[in-house]
């Protein structure tokens, strides 16, 4: 049962503190009233890469939650403890998050890792500092961008991401959103990453690669969003990453191309 319980927390944190991408579509759709504090729990499932640019997919459980209240304080597995603010159209937040690491083995207690990077050593999760801004064009674009900044663990490296995600079908119960995004990582996020030390050569049978800092993934994905009462819905989204740059390029990537599909039944109080 501890195996159980620890699989599906961090399955829950590093997947939803890894894919910024899925947030936005996953999330977004929601036409919640931010006035009100509210409270929301889901569970369900997700079918995802064992790591970007991987192989072999995995289905793991999911666990969602989320308060906010009035002033704009938030607590969310997606993401994470922090503040956010909105003058007119436009809307800032930071927040206290958490980047999920990565094993170079398949194992139960950790959601990104697979036995295709034996020797390549495990990289440990970061606590991070995410800042996101956004504004809101013909009340159904949000264009925004986000960074990722490493608190510890800091060789693990930042990322940033920029994208635009268009609601395109509402009604009462359904909401329909897109997100398209790209992210851009400085060299030391990309080198531990995708980048192949000579020590991990040796360990691992990869080619030494080395990697600066550019653009990583491009992200589309849908989400869609139906509520079935005041205190009821269920969320799905499905979504696909695009390696690209010298990423796509290095020897620990098997396939360029990773879907992503994730679904949960949800709770309001």
């Amino acid at each position: 049962m501890k195996s159980i319980a620890k699989t599906l927390v961090l399955s829950s944190l590093s997947l939803l503190a890894t894919t910024l991408f899925s947030q936005q579509a996953f999330a977004q759709t929601s036409t919640e009233n931010k006035e009100q504090a509210s409270t929301v729990i889901g569970f369900g499932a997700g079918y995802v890469p064992e790591y970007d640019g991987a192989q072999k997919r995995r289905a793991i459980p999911v666990l969602f939650g989320e308060y906010r209240n009035s002033n704009g304080f938030f607590v969310s597995s997606m993401k994470g403890i922090g503040l956010e603010k909105q003058a007119g159209d436009v809307e800032v937040s930071a927040a206290l998050s958490y980047r999920g690491g990565r094993r170079d083995n398949r194992s139960n207690s950790s959601l990104f890792g697979s036995d295709d990077l034996k020797g390549m050593g495990d990289i440990p999760g970061s606590a991070v500092a995410s800042l996101e801004a956004s504004t809101l064009l013909a009340g159904t674009v949000k264009i925004h961008g986000s960074a990722n900044l490493a608190l510890n663990h800091r060789d693990n490296g930042n990322s940033f991401k920029f994208g635009v995600s268009p609601l395109v079908y509402q009604t009462g119960s359904d909401q329909v959103g897109l997100d398209f995004s790209a992210e851009y990582a400085d060299a030391k996020f990309n080198q531990t990453y995708f980048g192949v030390t000579a020590q991990q050569s040796q360990n691992s049978g990869y080619r030494p690669y080395n990697l600066k800092a550019g653009f990583n993934q491009l992200n589309a994905s849908v989400a869609w969003n139906h509520v079935i009462d005041k205190h009821w819905s269920v969320r799905t989204m499905l979504g696909v990453t695009q390696l690209t740059g010298d990423a796509a390029n290095s020897p620990i990537v098997k396939n360029k191309t990773n879907p992503m599909l994730i679904s949960t039944v949800n709770y309001r109080f």
